[in-house]
């Protein structure tokens, strides 16, 4: 079964792996090959040879931009998949605690939160807290995360330590995320950044600003589908 993980690692081959290199290899041979005969061509003047040599060159940018088009469509494939398959498992329910696990935390929880929301005892928030901070499981604990915009407000007016209120809520939060959760939440972010990338070697630069010269290659790493699209394409 093919993971996350898996596709991820396949976009970084897309991107940073010599497929790119190897496909725009062929061009910049061919290019240097071409502009070479225009400069020793005797029937061609100086301003026919800067001229024709331009259209090579440019010939060669289109192709080299197609490449990076294929490229980039690719990897966008990838990274939806990687996508979909990531937010299905920050998305999953935690599994649940037993029966008694279950019924034993309502017990208790909506016994201290009563005595807090409807009593205002001060020792009901202390206890409620600590009670918090015993949570270990990862249901129960996501239950506590999304009621805490009721008693977090009322814990806030009884505990004096705002630092105090504040790591306990980051500790309870953190035991609501599950260890595959928040590597799911991180490849998220990592999916994001290889989405903004080039998308391809960095290293095709080097062939191509020599080649084609440092303005097209510019244009073609900057936007290649402008460029295309400037080219009819």
């Amino acid at each position: 079964m093919t993971t996350y993980n898996d596709t991820i690692q396949k976009v970084k081959d897309l991107i940073y792996g010599d497929g790119s290199i190897i496909a725009s290899r062929d061009i910049f041979t061919r290019v240097k090959k071409e502009v070479k005969e225009a400069q020793e061509d005797p029937t061609l003047s100086g301003i026919g040879i800067a001229q024709k040599a331009r259209g090579i060159r440019e010939k060669g940018a289109v192709e080299l931009a197609r490449i990076i088009r294929a490229n980039k469509a690719a990897i966008d494939a990838e990274l939806d998949v990687a996508e979909k398959s990531v937010r299905s498992v920050i998305s999953a329910p935690n599994p649940q605690p037993s029966a008694e696990q279950l019924r034993e935390f309502t017990d208790k929880y909506g016994s201290l939160k009563t005595e807090l929301l409807v009593f205002n005892n001060k020792r009901a928030a202390q206890q409620l807290l600590e009670f918090m901070e015993d949570i270990r499981d990862p249901h129960i604990a996501k239950i506590i995360v999304d009621d805490f915009a009721n008693t977090g407000v009322e814990l806030n007016k009884h505990i004096t330590d705002p630092l105090q209120l504040r790591t306990s809520y980051e500790q309870i939060k953190a035991t609501a995320e599950t260890d595959a959760k928040t590597q799911a939440r991180q490849s998220l972010d990592e999916i994001a950044r290889l989405r903004a990338a080039q998308p391809v070697n960095s290293m095709v630069r080097l062939g191509a600003a020599p080649t084609l010269g440092e303005e097209l290659t510019d244009k073609v790493l900057r936007d290649h589908e402008s460029f295309l699209q400037v080219h009819g394409e």
